[in-house]
């Protein structure tokens, strides 16, 4: 750390370096009513302290403050007759700069003198010392000199500013003004809804509170009276007249001893098992609170780590008590399904009403409800997806409490005859719309298995017709509607399957089954998304490698069987499109060893990879930094030595990262800013919307895996555009993929959730990636032709998806939103 005679030679070097300029005689002789300007740069406490005093007194007329925190801040306080006036904190010196400028030109021409102190601490407990600076001459504003004094101040005492805090030292202090003054409408705002929100909890605690009162009181009088008639029923009766004769008495009958024996008390055990006694008395609270039908209230919240908002808490507790726990939630997409289903099983656990629970989706989405159930809820779940499932069946359906399954695993007869015979508690069917065929496979399955209580998810319940309507409704409450045949007859009409004839008595009966929440009603609306595709064109040398090298690609595989030609052929054209480290390392492998020797030694990779890395260092300065996505993990492992090697905080996470180190690594990005990279199996629990900027360095055949990449920043809580930058090789399979999914599916501008609903049966799971592997297999040299195809049936998808959205809009509308 700079000593004080330190940092005063460096003054006393600036000053010497300027032109002389008029002193003090100079600007006495110009006014007699002038004021003492007394400065104290204390670098013991951090702060520098300046004083306006009347002449030839010590009485103090204005006093401000600009102290060095230890939160790397600058804080900016005035004074005038003993009240504090303002008091600002910023990371950034511009603004503290404009801040005392404006303080100080409150007194333009008023300097009779300037004394300056320093005041430095000691070691070994001696209390600091303060010495008075030599007089120096000056032109009457000294804005310069102490500001620098303060800058040095704060350098000797070693605080770092924020790589924003350097940008924003740029800005005009005009343009801060403004800054500043929105910071404080925004700061404001904050504190109004904290103060709403804070009066609305304590409203409802303490209507709460009174309803308990109330109740209290009358089982107390209910007591009461039985008591007093218990009482009068064994008061002495009146003795019989003197005149009538007593009836013979009979022998007392010979005593028998009695001996009650009281059945052991048992507690049967829930998803959670009772460790403790604060848990029994949580779980008496949760079943008086069932009883007595007091379903306002979510006695779950304390234990669930979301954002609780208004329409999302409603949904859950009109399931919980009119709809009685079988529902068919139909919020738009995006607007969090999956969130108020697991509030919902949430609350259900809590309140000992549930002990299994099973949930059902499509096999993409399997690992991600895994991971929002434990993330969000605290529950702990197996999944389909793991080798128990395949080899163990019988021990993976009977022994779980609590099972994520793929409504593909559910269908085979193996795995359905064994989870028909399990009593499941409650069913979550997630992406329903797949029950809306009452004849296949998916629906007479989740009908066979036996629950108590059911949800069902989708956010288009009808696609063809009002008829797959009828079949959903059949699954949760069968006798909702009237039969198939009456039902055709009232409601659906011929010539316009999707319109109902009796608009209104369909909605009196899908209103107690029903719930639709749209963003209108939410109040939500999240910040644009902006994609860029950024196109690397290889030398001639390279491009002649990658085309003769597919060509022989073609030629090798075809000698393998099919299943090995599917694996490699897409592992190897993947690799090809994300980094010379994950392709080299796909060839080690490859069964064609000696092909593979030649192709690695050939390759000239080095400079295209050069040039593709070299873009991301500039992306990672500025708020937030940047979070990359790369599909290996030997393309992860290479560019981040590229980012250290430039002196860019890198942060990775990986499917190797431990569990418990992911969230401090995220917030250690969070806070340094840089560059996070991620992997698929990385991203698990991680929101990362406090960054506003994504790039994909390579890109994943499946749609919806890039989908999701977007979720993770493009989310509720997102404040700024999220800007997307896509990477690839210009002329390859990864520019003409990427094409089609911008172009024609519109993946960069859809609602994050839609792609799945787009893609529909058509090209589930992994097959779109098969797909894609498929046409450039089967059409060589055709390759661009084949894709466009591919394309055309993408844009009918979407727009048919189109229309089925408008006509869920337009029949259910605003009849069905959560009150």
């Amino acid at each position: 750390m700079l000593d004080s005679k330190q940092l005063r030679d460096q003054q006393k070097t600036k000053r010497r370096s300027q032109p002389s300029l008029p002193g003090l005689a100079r600007l006495r002789a110009q006014t007699s009513s002038l004021l003492d300007l007394c400065v104290t740069f204390d670098q013991a406490k951090g702060f520098a302290e300046f004083a306006w005093h009347a002449p030839g007194s010590d009485k103090v007329i204005a006093v401000c403050r600009v102290r060095c925190t230890g939160s790397d801040q600058l804080t900016w306080e005035t004074e005038k007759d003993g009240h504090l006036e303002a008091a600002i904190s910023s990371h950034h010196r511009n603004s503290i700069r404009a801040a005392m400028k404006r303080w100080l030109n409150q007194f333009p021409t008023s300097l009779n003198t300037l004394t300056a102190f320093w005041v430095t601490p000691q070691s070994g407990g001696k209390p600091p010392v303060r010495e008075q600076l030599s007089p120096f001459e000056f032109n009457g504003e000294p804005y310069a000199w102490i500001e620098d004094n303060i800058v040095a101040m704060a350098e000797g005492l070693r605080l770092q500013f924020s790589p924003l805090g350097r940008i924003m030292d740029q800005i005009q202090p005009e343009a801060l003004a403004d800054f500043e003054s929105y910071g404080r409408r925004l700061q404001r705002k904050q504190q109004k809804q904290a103060e709403v929100e804070a009066r609305r909890q304590e409203t409802m605690a303490r209507l709460a509170q009174e309803r308990r009162q109330r109740e209290s009181r009358q089982i107390v009088a209910r007591r009461a009276a039985e008591i007093r008639k218990i009482a009068r029923t064994k008061a002495k009766p009146e003795s019989p007249p003197t005149n009538v004769k007593s009836p013979p008495t009979s022998p007392a009958p010979p005593s028998v001893p009695v001996r009650f024996e009281m059945p052991s008390l048992t507690f049967q055990e829930t998803a959670f098992p009772l460790t403790s006694l604060d848990r029994f008395f949580l779980r008496e609270r949760a079943a008086l609170w069932w009883v007595s039908n007091q379903s306002d209230d979510l006695l779950c919240l304390p234990h669930c780590r979301i954002e609780r908002l208004e329409y999302q808490l409603r949904t859950a507790l009109r399931v919980l008590g009119p709809l009685r726990g079988r529902a068919l939630l139909s919020d738009e997409v995006g607007l969090g399904k999956t969130i108020e289903a697991g509030l919902i099983l949430k609350e259900l656990l809590t309140r000992g009403m549930v002990k299994r629970f099973l949930v059902l989706t499509v096999p993409s989405l399997v690992d991600q409800w895994e991971e929002e159930l434990a993330d969000k809820f605290g529950l702990a779940t197996v999944t389909s997806n793991q080798t128990s499932a395949r080899n163990e069946p019988q021990n993976f359906w009977r022994e779980n409490p609590g099972i994520v399954a793929s409504l593909h695993t559910l269908k085979q007869p193996a795995h359905l005859e064994i989870a028909r015979q399990v009593s499941w508690d409650i069913l979550v069917v997630d992406e329903a719309h797949y029950l809306r065929n009452r004849e296949s496979q998916a629906w007479q399955a989740v009908n066979a298995l036996p629950r108590q209580f059911l949800l069902l998810l989708t956010a288009t319940p009808v696609q063809n017709s009002l008829e797959e309507l009828y079949n959903l409704v059949t699954l949760l409450q069968p006798g909702q509607l009237p039969s198939p045949k009456e039902f055709r007859a009232r409601f659906v009409n011929p010539k316009r399957p999707r319109q109902p004839r009796e608009p209104e008595e369909l909605r009196r009966l899908l209103g107690q089954i029903m719930i639709r929440n749209t963003r209108a009603n939410a109040g939500l609306k999240l910040p644009p998304r902006r994609a860029e595709t950024v196109l690397f064109t290889p030398d001639e040398t390279e491009r002649a490698f990658w085309q003769q090298w597919e060509s022989e690609l073609r030629v090798q595989l075809a000698r393998l069987t099919p299943g090995q030609s599917n694996l490699w052929g897409r592992l190897l054209l993947q690799t090809a499109g994300s980094s010379p480290a994950a392709w080299r390392a796909a060839l080690g492998k490859f069964p064609a060893a000696a092909a593979a020797r030649a192709w690695r030694e050939l390759a000239p990779l080095e400079t295209s990879w050069r040039r593709k890395c070299e873009l991301i260092p500039p992306l990672t300065h500025g708020e937030g930094g940047v979070v990359i996505f790369t599909q290996f993990l030997e393309t992860q492992a290479a560019l981040a030595e590229f980012l250290r090697a430039a002196n860019v905080a890198t942060f990775v996470i990986n499917g190797a990262t431990p569990a418990p180190e992911r969230h401090p690594i995220t917030e250690e990005f969070r806070r340094r800013g840089g560059a996070l990279l991620l992997t698929h199996s990385g991203t698990e629990g991680r929101n990362l919307q406090f960054s506003h900027r994504l790039v994909n360095f390579d890109l994943p055949w499946n749609p919806m895996e890039i989908e999701q990449r977007i979720g993770r920043l493009h989310r509720l809580g997102q404040q700024r555009p999220v800007h997307i930058y896509n990477l690839v090789y210009a002329g390859t399979l990864q520019e003409q993929l990427l094409e089609i999914l911008q172009e024609k599916l519109n993946l960069f501008e859809v609602v994050v959730g839609e792609t799945g609903l787009v893609l529909g049966e058509r090209f589930s799971s992994d097959e779109f990636a098969e797909e894609v592997f498929r046409r450039w297999r089967e059409n060589e040299g055709r390759v661009a032709e084949a894709m466009a195809g591919l394309g055309d049936e993408l844009a009918a998808a979407r727009d048919a998806f189109i229309e089925i959205k408008q006509l869920d809009e337009t029949l259910f509308a605003k009849d069905y939103e959560s009150l």
